[in-house]
């Protein structure tokens, strides 16, 4: 067996020899290595080594990958959109439909609040990222983690 040495790393190994497959000078970093040699091993002062074990994590990079997933679960789980009767029906039996219109109303610039009533009146749907829900659903007490549980709960309406 034969296997290209790399910055002390072998590379390359191959059961054949690399005489006639590649150039003299690419020969050259070759070495004849023993059985049971893999990609990865260390060559140190011509003798191979197997490399180490990846540490153990702790229990705090176990439970931050652990959290790290959970979140990956949840986002996947939020709807990027719900229909307006989702919507509505969601906020109604959450208690939040009647803060929709005070909100909307509390806008100072008349022309956007004009934009967001033709929003909140005409919209088929709501998608969940849009800058004037989330200004909205903060204007009714939502921060962005209970509007995705509002976002879930209207998908299942």
């Amino acid at each position: 067996m034969y296997a290209r040495i790399s910055n002390g790393i072998a590379v390359d190994v191959r059961s054949d020899s690399p005489v006639g497959c590649f150039t003299d000078n690419f020969v050259a970093e070759f070495v004849t290595v023993p059985d049971g040699v893999q990609n990865g091993w260390l060559y140190e002062n011509g003798l191979f080594t197997a490399p180490p074990l990846p540490p153990v994590p702790t229990q705090a990079e176990l439970d931050a990958i652990a959290a790290a997933e959970a979140e990956r679960v949840r986002i996947s789980k939020i709807p990027r959109s719900v229909t307006r009767r989702q919507a509505r029906q969601a906020l109604l039996l959450r208690g939040k439909l009647a803060l929709v219109q005070p909100a909307i109303d509390a806008i100072q610039d008349a022309t956007q609040r004009g934009l967001m009533q033709i929003e909140w009146d005409d919209s088929l749907s709501f998608d969940r990222d849009r800058h004037s829900l989330i200004a909205i659903g903060a204007a009714i007490g939502y921060d962005s983690l209970g509007l995705d549980d509002v976002f879930v709960f209207a998908a299942t309406l």
